[in-house]
């Protein structure tokens, strides 16, 4: 399975990835080609790239790789109080030395996944070929921001019932995406009520944390890796 196991002492974390080679794995990557590391949007996972993975303009000329992040989709970890964007970005350096990936460009998006590329653009720079952000969140949030995701972790992680979860879904979907587009809309409720409803609120609540206690990267972090930014 494409799994990659992360122990430590106190803490434990399988990530899942999903490439575009024949078999699946990273074994059957094309040495020719350069290497695309894809990080998927905030709330949602690595099956929601599938349209990244089928434009030729990528999958003919990179080999592409895509991780569930720790508390997304497939991947599993315990619940860490020391969960923050610098440990996403140590999973994603400690899964690219497990299958011995070379360096990297890296395609992120979104709040989650941009913080994390930044900071393993900045501790791990040899890792790194090139960034490309996609909806590039401010160092720190608005006050409004971190009102908006309190309500929002409220309506969604103690829903009493489907059409409270629903309600609290399409709250989301208008606070990701301003779209009023209702077949997205379906797709991304039905999407969390099999992946992400109440009885998982933990995974909820720690991603959550996340994006709110978020700080900004320090300049003298940002030089160690100017080369690669």
């Amino acid at each position: 399975m494409p799994y990659i196991d992360i122990p430590s002492r106190d803490d434990y974390v399988s990530i899942w990835y999903i490439t575009n080679s024949v078999h699946g794995n990273v074994g059957s990557f094309d040495p020719e080609r350069p290497t695309c590391i894809l990080l998927h949007p905030l709330f949602l996972d690595s099956s929601w790239l599938i349209r990244h993975f089928d434009d030729p303009r990528l999958s003919r000329d990179y080999n592409l790789i895509a991780f569930d992040q720790r508390t997304c989709g497939r991947s599993r970890c315990r619940p860490s109080q020391w969960h923050d964007s610098y440990v996403d970005a140590a999973d994603l350096a400690m899964v690219c030395q497990a299958l011995l990936l070379p360096p990297a460009h890296i395609l992120a998006f979104e709040c989650i996944s941009v913080n994390a590329a930044l900071r393993l653009a900045a501790v791990w720079p040899e890792q790194v070929l090139s960034l490309t952000l996609c909806d590039v969140p401010p160092p720190t949030e608005l006050q409004w921001v971190f009102h908006a995701y309190d309500e929002l972790l409220q309506l969604w992680c103690y829903a009493p019932d489907l059409d409270s979860f629903e309600h609290a879904g399409n709250e989301v979907v208008t606070f990701m995406t301003g779209s009023d587009n209702l077949d997205l809309q379906d797709d991304l409720i039905a999407y969390w009520e099999k992946y992400t409803p109440p009885t998982k609120r933990l995974r909820i609540v720690e991603l959550v944390n996340i994006m709110m206690n978020v700080s900004a990267i320090l300049t003298s972090v940002y030089a160690s890796s100017s080369s690669v930014m």
